[in-house]
């Protein structure tokens, strides 16, 4: 029997009547209805581990389709920049299926606001493993020394082409491989954080109340410990329209994580969405830490991705890791005597990013954990089908080295 994995109950303002699901490869989609072109949709989505019964009589079944996800991380999004909440569906590169739903407005739908004009039930599920590295997984084309200065064109042979054949097996995973497919545990709470909260206070030998006071909240000694005496005023719920927001908002103040910072309602989102996706893809006990990520691509890396990263770790004595991560596929690329340093790639699954810790130039942290089995396949698939052959990346080599020569000969001679 399908299970429901999680729910997310989002409101968007649809214009023209048109919507796009970022994250797929579905064409734009718009409401049933033709009689309103610009209005404001509750939408509710949901995650199945399969594909679930059809929904209660309240619904109307609308349509019904399968897509390719990208990342399995999906956002409804409007025509004038309106993008609803990123939400989990599963895993990257799995075929889902998904049905529609339509509904007259109920009290509870998006926002509360009372607002939504219509209601849209969005089911999603996955249906089989697709991922094909020569489709997903291509490499930059060839890069030519010059060509972002002198506009070389490249001829077609030197455009990274399809191998001949795959080298490795491509691996096929099954729905129970993967964490993101499993009911989502009862994480941060706030019965979890009143747990650490005693054990905190009992260690240092106060009360809970008084340990709260000292992180600045006015609480007075026996006020039954709710999510709303234990927030600052400022912080407590009602400041954001957007439930989600305003719960993430409040949560993190009560922890202290959010010290500091004024972020606006957009940041917000992007951290609530962040850190409640990381969450979702880990299971229970499962180590992160966090590490950089340079060159092309490395501004926007989707959640749920796997990928092979390289970072400088301390050199530490017997070869012990430095915080326990970046073990999978390890391999140590180089040593720097001077600083007792060592170039270390591994495998990780990407989950958000770092907001503590801030690049430069092209470089982003991002917070990850090791690959699980499964992830690691498809990267060390991908790597193998297209790896480099020397002979032909000589040959490539020559003909940009000559129609490098060639230019800025060119150059040269309209400069005299």
């Amino acid at each position: 029997m399908a299970q429901l994995l999680r729910r997310l109950d989002d409101e968007i303002y649809v214009q023209y009547n048109a919507f796009g699901l970022d994250g797929t490869d579905l064409p734009e989609w718009g409401s049933p209805t033709d009689e309103t072109y610009h209005f404001v949709a509750g939408v509710r989505l949901e995650s199945w581990d399969a594909e679930p019964e059809p929904a209660d009589g309240s619904w109307t079944p609308v349509s019904s389709t399968t897509f390719v996800a990208e990342s399995g991380v999906v956002a409804i999004v409007t025509m004038m920049d309106g993008r609803g909440h990123d939400f989990l569906i599963g895993p990257p590169r799995f075929e889902y299926g998904v049905d529609m739903y339509l509904r007259e407005p109920e009290p509870d739908d998006g926002h509360a606001t009372g607002e939504c004009e219509e209601t849209w039930l969005l089911r999603f599920w996955p249906i089989r493993d697709v991922f094909d590295p020569i489709t997903h997984a291509a490499p930059f084309s060839y890069i030519a020394r010059g060509v972002l200065y002198y506009s070389i064109d490249l001829e077609p042979e030197q455009f990274v082409q399809p191998p001949a054949r795959r080298e490795v097996p491509v691996p096929v995973s099954a729905v129970t491989d993967w964490a993101s497919l499993r009911a989502d545990p009862d994480l941060d709470t706030f019965g979890g954080w009143l747990r650490r909260l005693r054990h905190k206070a009992q260690g240092r030998g106060v009360t809970v109340h008084e340990l709260l006071r000292e992180a600045g909240i006015d609480i007075e000694d026996g006020v039954d410990l709710t999510p709303a005496s234990c927030t600052p005023q400022r912080a407590r719920a009602g400041r954001f329209k957007d439930p989600l927001i305003d719960r993430y908002s409040a949560e993190q103040t009560r922890r202290g994580s959010l010290s500091g910072q004024n972020l606006d309602e957009e940041r917000l989102r992007e951290y609530a969405d962040g850190d409640r996706i990381a969450k979702e893809l880990c299971r229970a006990g499962t180590r992160t830490f966090s590490v950089p990520v340079e060159g092309r691509g490395a501004l926007y890396v989707p959640a749920g991705v796997s990928r092979r990263v390289w970072r400088w770790e301390d050199d530490m004595l017997g070869g012990e890791l430095m915080d326990d991560g970046l073990t999978v596929d390890r391999r140590i690329l180089a040593r720097n005597p001077w600083t007792r340093q060592i170039l270390v790639s591994g495998i990780v699954t990407v989950l958000r990013r770092d907001h503590d810790r801030r690049g430069c130039d092209d470089t982003v942290w991002y917070v990850v954990r090791d690959a699980e089995p499964h992830e690691a396949a498809r990267v060390l698939c991908a790597e193998a089908t297209w790896e480099e052959d020397p002979d032909q990346r000589r040959a490539l080599d020559e003909v940009a080295r000559e129609k490098l020569i060639d230019l800025r000969a060119t150059y040269r001679s309209r400069e005299g």
